[in-house]
């Protein structure tokens, strides 16, 4: 019984006197925001135009940096875009182009952000779609409008056989040939690609706590 009461009492003499600090690692702010961005790919000579585009999708995506200042979180990143497309041959292989490390920056509102403080940021695609100029055949294909192949012909005829033959022959031939191809699919070596990303920023900070008597709260806030 001695051995149990001595016990007890020293229990009662420590609990609660035990004091020192611990790290706790605090939000001061977490937001998203998105990025628009509107790329222009433009096809390389080395490699067939374009008769139909089959699909566009950006992978790679990454985050490189986060940067905190004043009030405000820097991201950047990037990605990479491909396309999948059906080339402008007799034969219509199949081909790609592709944009690799297009960077990407962003800046996020965080009030209460300081320099030195830790960051941590993420990124997701939430949006990918791709534009054609309208006289190309990849713009055709896309919105499933008719494409007639007798096309040339038509402008053939009207070059020759309708009022505006003089000006073929009057003036100057590269304006008969720019009217003369003003109808035409041409070949497609260019478009553009929107892209819309999801970046979501997180500032810490380590706080010391001072652990004691008194210093803890009995009662949850609020």
């Amino acid at each position: 019984m001695d051995d149990r009461a001595n016990r007890a009492n020293n229990d009662a003499c420590t609990l609660g006197v035990q004091t020192g600090t611990i790290i706790v690692r605090q939000i001061i702010g977490e937001k998203e925001k998105q990025k628009a961005l509107d790329i222009h790919v433009v096809v390389p000579e080395r490699k067939p135009a374009i008769e139909q585009i089959v699909d566009v999708f950006v992978k790679e995506v990454e985050v490189n940096s986060v940067d905190v200042i004043t009030d405000k979180v820097i991201v950047r990143g990037e990605f990479e875009i491909k396309a999948i497309y059906v080339a402008a041959l007799p034969d219509q292989p199949v081909h790609a182009v592709e944009i690799k490390h297009y960077k990407w920056t962003l800046d996020i509102d965080i009030p209460g952000a300081r320099r030195g403080m830790d960051a941590e940021a993420s990124v997701v695609v939430e949006f990918v779609d791709y534009d054609v100029d309208d006289h190309h055949r990849a713009y055709k294909y896309k919105n499933f409008d008719p494409i007639c192949d007798d096309d040339d012909d038509d402008d053939d005829d009207d070059c020759h056989d309708h009022d505006h033959d003089d000006d073929c022959h009057d003036h100057d031939h590269d304006d008969c040939d720019d009217h003369h191809h003003h109808h035409h699919h041409r070949n497609c070596r260019e478009f553009d690609v929107s892209v819309i990303l999801k970046v979501t920023a997180k500032v810490m900070t380590d706080r010391e706590v001072n652990i004691g008597t008194g210093t803890l709260p009995t009662k949850p806030k609020g």
